[in-house]
């Protein structure tokens, strides 16, 4: 089973296709799709990634078996290790839950996209070169559909037949896409700008070279329409650890110009064409949004005074299905997503799910320092520094799966990376 890609034996395996097709339909299917033969809870559909994810791992791993590929890694041993200590205290927190179906669904949702990171272990160095592109490709269309949604968000939902009442009238709309919230979107876009910067600065294709300059510049664009004061915070992070960091090599000078030029004109076109008011305006704590961020946030850390080792459990107070986003524990009152992952993971699992993420993080910086190519390693440390800031702000790696989903296949292409000189030592 195989399809003609590679550029050695004109041959690819299948692996990669399952992998982008699993990306593609996270990034592009409509709601009323992945609603589609899914888990009703309170009456509500949910998403059918919870078993599409697992049946793709299983094809995979037939093939897998099949093509007699193997992979030994201690470090993904030992990520195995911490995840298999999460479904522990996943099953602990269960004594706790108030209703069953909210339980399992966050159970899910966090715990299944794990499952990303272990297949494309089993990636080569051709795949993975040929997904990255591809990811580039979709983020470049990605990008240029979020600006133009940006101004002409009511004309398109009124296409899909969506209710548009709530937005008839806004010249600019902080866009919501496939994907998830506006915040959503530009935290993806955060996670794929340094791959972007990777392709610009490595590729001595002149074909790869324009389409990633143009994927960094409408990232860019996308990022500051989307409205996102963290996000557009770590996109600075990134351009600048990219641009002092990322070596190309050759003719380093002239790239390093041409892509400072290109960066000042997607500047000046997003600030020219757009209001960007809001990235300058509510960063005081008297700000609506800031505020109500920082009322959740202490009620996160009021649940896991309650419950300081274990947590509360998966979706106990964060229900993931609510009708009021409003909610109050014992009077405290907050927010039903604190929007910080660090304080969403100390109030769902405790102080051991906390330290189970940071070593997790910590084994990914070190399986990542074992690439030779040096432009992808620190394109890998990027991502992850990018995601550590980004997760300060949103709670999508436990409670969006979308999202999730595309955060664990970008780590594990830098993984399979990794191993295969891991492999060889």
């Amino acid at each position: 089973m195989s399809l003609s890609i590679n550029k050695n034996t004109k041959k690819y395996s299948i692996l990669p296709m399952i992998i982008l097709f699993i990306l593609f339909y996270a990034l592009f299917s409509p709601d009323r799709i992945k609603k589609t033969f899914s888990l009703i809870i309170h009456e509500r559909n949910v998403t059918n990634e919870i078993w599409l994810i697992p049946l793709a791992t299983v094809i995979s791993y037939l093939y897998i078996k099949q093509m007699k590929r193997k992979v030994a890694s201690t470090h993904n041993f030992y990520i195995g290790i911490c995840i298999y200590i999460y479904l522990i205290v996943i099953a602990i927190g269960a004594f706790n839950a108030t209703s069953f179906s909210q339980y399992i669904y966050a159970s899910l949702i966090f715990t299944i996209p794990f499952l990303m990171l272990f297949v494309t272990s089993h990636l080569n160095r051709e795949e993975i070169d040929y997904i990255i592109k591809r990811i580039i490709l979709i983020n470049l269309i990605y990008s240029i559909l979020a600006i133009i949604l940006s101004t002409n968000y009511a004309y398109f939902m009124n296409l899909m037949g969506n209710p548009v009442d709530d937005y008839r009238y806004y010249s600019q709309y902080r866009a919501s896409m496939m994907i998830g919230s506006s915040i959503t979107v530009s935290y993806y876009m955060n996670l794929t700008l340094p791959l972007c910067f990777y392709l610009f600065y490595s590729s001595d294709n002149r074909k790869w070279k324009i389409i990633s300059s143009l994927a960094i510049l409408t990232n860019i664009i996308a990022t500051l329409v989307l409205l996102s004061r963290n996000a557009t915070f770590t996109m600075l992070v990134i351009t600048l650890l990219s641009f002092f960091l990322l070596r190309a090599k050759r003719g380093n000078y002239k790239t390093k110009v041409a892509m400072v030029v290109g960066l000042v004109i997607s500047g000046i076109i997003a600030s020219n064409s757009y209001d960007l008011s809001r990235l300058m305006n509510g960063f005081s704590s008297q700000g609506n949004s800031i505020s109500e961020r920082l009322e959740a946030g202490n009620l996160g850390i009021y649940i896991f005074s309650k419950y300081p080792i274990f947590g509360s459990g998966m979706g106990k107070f964060f229900e993931r299905i609510y009708d009021n986003r409003n909610i109050s524990v014992d009077g405290v009152p907050g927010l039903v997503d604190p929007h910080n992952m660090y304080i969403f993971m100390l109030s769902e699992l405790g102080l051991i799910g906390l330290c189970l993420l940071a070593l997790i993080i910590f084994i990914l910086f070190r399986s990542f320092s074992l690439m030779r190519n040096k432009i992808l390693r620190r394109t890998g440390y990027i991502t992850l520094i990018a995601f550590i800031i980004n997760q300060a702000g949103g709670s999508q790696l436990i409670n969006e799966i979308s999202y999730s989903v595309v955060f664990w296949t970008y780590i594990g292409l830098f993984n399979a990376h990794s191993l295969k000189f891991e492999e060889k030592g």
